[in-house]
């Protein structure tokens, strides 16, 4: 008898400790945690999936079937980044909602990043991320989009938010999750981009580990991530070498010069250059071969570009790459008449009649007056000058080619500090036609076969590489942008590091806001209906493309937020320009290509050209593998320059 009642008595209790036991478990499930996540990756707000994995190639994230618990960077107490100086590095801090309940009066805030000796004396920038729905896939990438749903993509400035909006009276953006001005339906989780710029100078980044806390309220409630941040004893250059530029006519120009201010800098401080190629002087042509030029708008407008004056403290740049540096590139303001039927700057008329002596003589005299000033204004050696004629631009008839050859050879000759380029997928018999005349070949992807122009580089010819990343079918090379919201996101890194594998003199891709302002609620930013041409597929009528040329988003539109913002795609663009200066630096330190190329060559497979098409697995497509790629370039300069 009391061997059964010990039965019973056991029996009780272990149902009582199950039940305490899964009492404990439901409690650990908190009303809402923190996480940290790197920079590579996107997290889908609506699904808490980070979107890459859903690539069809094996992205490397077999192992991390948790990313929100622990990832490559983030070990689920403590996330810890890398940093060389000159430099930003970046991370993202996720609060995810495990209630069906609005948290409101979120507050964030973090400490600057310090140890027991020293601090870096400037603050992490905040940046709300805002997504936008993709609900039409890219056309011509029927694999390779990541599909339908929600991306994080815009950053709006934390000094853009209202943390809490309890204590004003008046309409501003509130920090709440869901968010209720992005509207995404079943959010989970918002997510906040960190960017944490690292003095250039030695004496305000000293090696060494440092710490910042970021803490999150809600209500009563605080809780923090410990982010650790080792700065090694290295910088990357202040000045941006690589001059990797967005091309968009007319985008800067047709602005006023306050808000081309804000474009200039934001650029600046993600290290890539713009391109608008229709800033002209006022011209007036007098008979005879005359010409006059009036340089005073055109000088209130670009002088503190081009004397660096724009990014420094003057002017609101108070820190960050390229400080007191120039831009890197100037696109001349020459045109001719051409394919698009407009007339050329100097006006010298249509094909028929440009080469008459007396328009040459005008098109020369203007040349010589656009050197002349210049060289009071500009560094060459600094800012780059680049001739794009617009008319020419990619012309596949022998007509065409002479044009260029005329007019290269016009500037060779009356400006010699220019370099005339030409854009387009030029054949060899193109090519070996213009050869002479031309200094720089933006080379499209989809005909940028190595070994061939490896023959054009010998000859002195620096070429720059545009247009898209992936090739899945022809019907793709007919954008000039390399930038897609649908794609994977290493596609923005891998135009970098590719021109370091293939020796490509920097990039270019069209586009810095093109369809800027309805971006906001629609990434469709180019569609069409292209039926015809040589651009045309049966098996895709119409293109919708996601995200092209679009590479920040207008201010006013959202409520609140009156300034352009930055995307997810040009801070990684950013990181790549960043990750070839490693390149560089391995490079000059080891005296050999050999140790960066091995990192690389690990990486980048055989992209772009004809080989391509068609191919996906044109490089890893694991992110963790190429953060990994640059915590070992970094590792390896360290080590050396400590050495030296």
């Amino acid at each position: 008898m009391k061997i059964n009642n010990i039965f019973i008595v056991l029996f009780f209790v272990s149902i009582f400790s199950a039940c305490e036991s899964n009492s404990n478990e439901l409690k650990q499930v908190e009303d809402w945690e923190l996480s940290v996540l790197p920079s590579s990756v996107r997290l889908n707000p609506a699904t808490n999936e980070v979107i890459e994995q859903k690539f069809v190639i094996e992205s490397g994230f077999s192992d991390l079937k948790e990313p929100l618990k622990k990832n490559w960077i983030y070990d689920g107490e403590k996330a810890t980044i890398n940093s060389a100086r000159g430099e930003y590095v970046s991370f993202q801090l996720v609060l995810t909602n495990n209630t069906e309940e609005t948290l409101t009066n979120i507050q964030v805030e973090t400490t600057r990043f310090s140890n027991k000796s020293s601090a870096i004396e400037i603050d992490p920038e905040l940046f709300l991320e805002w997504s936008v729905e993709v609900k039409t896939p890219s056309t011509g990438y029927p694999k390779a989009t990541l599909g339908k749903g929600w991306y994080p993509d815009a950053l709006i400035p934390f000094k853009l938010i209202q943390l809490d909006s309890s204590k004003v009276q008046r309409w501003t953006y509130p920090l709440r999750l869901p968010d209720f001005n992005n509207r995404i339906e079943g959010q989970k989780s918002l997510v906040v981009w960190v960017d944490q710029y690292v003095p250039f100078e030695r004496s305000k980044a000293l090696p060494g580990k440092y710490t910042s806390t970021i803490k999150v309220t809600i209500g009563d409630e605080t809780k923090e991530v410990t982010v650790e941040l080792n700065v090694w004893d290295f910088a990357i250059p202040n000045r941006n070498l690589f001059g990797a530029s967005l091309q968009h006519e007319g985008f800067v120009s047709s602005m006023t010069e306050d808000n081309a201010l804000e474009i200039y800098q934001l650029m600046k401080r993600n290290r890539v250059s713009v391109m608008d190629p229709t800033y002209q002087p006022a011209l007036e042509l007098k008979g005879n071969g005359k010409v006059s030029l009036d340089w005073t708008l055109f000088d209130k407008r670009l002088k503190k570009y081009f004397n660096g004056k724009a990014f420094t403290s003057e002017y609101g740049y108070e820190y960050g790459p390229g400080y007191g540096e120039p831009i890197e590139n100037f696109v001349l303001p020459f045109d001719v008449y051409g394919k698009h039927h407009t007339n050329g700057w100097p006006d010298t008329g249509t094909p028929d009649v440009e080469r008459n002596p007396e328009n040459v003589a005008i098109y020369i005299e203007s040349i010589k007056q656009v050197r002349t000033h210049l060289q009071t204004l500009l560094d060459p050696t600094k800012t780059d000058l680049t001739v794009y004629l617009n008319g020419l631009d990619e012309s596949y008839f022998k007509e065409a080619w002479s044009r260029m050859v005329f007019y290269g050879d016009l500037f060779k000759k009356y400006y010699p500090e220019s370099h005339f380029r030409i854009d387009g997928a030029y054949s060899d018999e193109a090519m070996e036609y213009v050869s002479q005349s031309i200094k720089y070949w933006g080379s499209h992807t989809i005909n940028y076969n190595a070994e061939k122009v490896k023959e054009y580089q010998k000859m002195g010819i620096k070429d720059w590489l545009y247009g898209p990343m992936l090739y899945e079918s022809e019907v793709n090379g007919w954008v000039g942008s390399s930038t897609f919201i649908d794609l994977p996101l290493l596609n923005d890194r891998a135009i970098s590091w590719s021109s370091w594998k293939y020796g490509i003199h920097s990039w270019l891709s069209w586009g810095i806001g093109a369809g800027w302002k309805h971006a906001w609620y629609d990434p469709e930013t180019w569609k069409d209906a292209y039926k015809s041409g040589s651009g045309s597929d049966i098996q895709f009528s119409y293109k919708k493309i996601n995200g092209s040329a679009l590479l920040i988003y207008a201010g006013g539109i959202v409520p609140n937020v009156e300034e352009p913002c930055p995307s997810i795609r040009l801070k990684t663009l950013r990181n790549g320009v960043q990750e070839y200066e490693y390149m560089r630096l391995l490079t000059e330190l080891t005296g050999s290509k050999e140790a960066a190329d091995k990192i690389v060559n690990g990486i980048i497979k055989e992209p772009f050209g004809d080989n391509a098409i068609g191919v996906l697995d044109v490089w890893s497509f694991d992110p963790q593998k190429w953060d990994q790629g640059r915590v070992e370039m970094g590792e390896l300069i360290n080590k050396m320059s400590k050495s030296k």
